[in-house]
C-alpha cells in the first residue's frame, strides 16, 4: 500500500486514552478480592466492585471513541453491554452478599472481554491525503458494501470478512487537511494481514485519484 501513496498510522499511541481509567479500574478490583480471601471489610466489596466496572466502562468508551466504526465489531459490543452489566449486578450482590464470588467471576470474565476488544481495537490503520472534493472511485473496489462515494468523517466503505475482521474506508480531518483512511480490524499477525484480499485494485485506485484531479 505504501508505494500507491498510503502511509502507515500509529493508532497505539491512543490506547492511553482507554488504559488510564482501566489502569485505576484493577486498583479496586483487586482489593475486591483481598477483602473476599481475607474476609476484612466485606461490605464494601459491591461498591469497589461497581466501582471498577465504572472505571472500565469510562476506558472502554474512550478507547471505542478514539477509533472509528469500533462498534462494527460484535466483540466490542459485547463487551460494553458486559461491562454495563456488570454494574448492575455489583448492584444485585449488595442486596444478597452470598453472590460476592459470582460478582467476582462475571467481572474478572468482562474485564478479559474487554482488554480483548480493545487489543482488537488499536491495530492497523493507514492514510492517505485527500481533496474532499474527491469521490471515491466504486469501480476499483470488489465486494464493498459502499455508504457513500462523497468525503465523510463517518464510514465510507466497508468489506467484512467475518464478523469480527473486516476493513473500512472514511475520512479524516487533522489541522485542516483532509485525509482518507484505511483501517483493518481483526488482523493480529502479519501473516494474516498479508493473507486477506481487500478487493482494491490499488493501482487503478491511485491512477483513478489522478483523473479526478486533473
Amino acid at each position: 500500500m505504501r508505494k500507491f501513496g498510503w502511509r502507515s498510522v500509529e493508532v497505539e499511541n491512543k490506547a492511553s486514552k482507554a488504559l488510564f481509567p482501566m489502569a485505576w479500574g484493577f486498583l479496586p478490583f483487586a482489593f475486591c478480592w483481598i477483602m473476599w480471601f481475607t474476609g476484612a471489610s466485606a461490605e464494601f466489596i459491591p461498591w469497589f466492585g461497581a466501582l471498577s466496572m465504572m472505571l472500565m466502562l469510562i476506558g472502554g468508551l474512550a478507547g471505542v471513541s478514539s477509533r472509528v466504526g469500533t462498534l462494527n465489531a460484535s466483540k466490542v459490543g459485547i463487551a460494553l453491554a458486559s461491562v454495563c452489566f456488570g454494574v448492575m449486578v455489583w448492584g444485585f450482590v449488595s442486596q444478597n452478599p452470598e453472590r460476592v464470588l459470582f460478582g467476582l467471576i462475571y467481572s474478572s470474565a468482562t474485564i478479559y472481554l474487554l482488554v480483548k476488544a480493545l487489543d482488537f481495537i488499536f491495530k492497523d490503520a493507514f492514510e492517505m491525503q485527500w481533496d474532499a472534493k474527491q469521490k471515491l472511485p466504486l469501480e476499483v473496489l470488489s465486494d464493498w458494501d459502499v455508504k457513500t462515494t462523497r468525503f465523510s468523517q463517518t464510514c465510507m466503505a466497508i468489506k467484512r470478512f467475518e464478523a469480527n475482521q473486516f476493513v473500512q474506508i472514511y475520512g479524516s480531518v487533522q489541522e485542516g487537511i483532509p485525509f482518507l483512511r484505511f483501517d483493518v480490524f481483526g488482523c493480529q499477525t502479519r501473516e494474516q494481514f498479508k493473507s486477506l484480499n481487500f478487493g482494491v485494485d490499488w493501482p487503478l485506485f491511485q491512477s483513478a485519484i489522478s483523473t479526478q484531479e486533473e
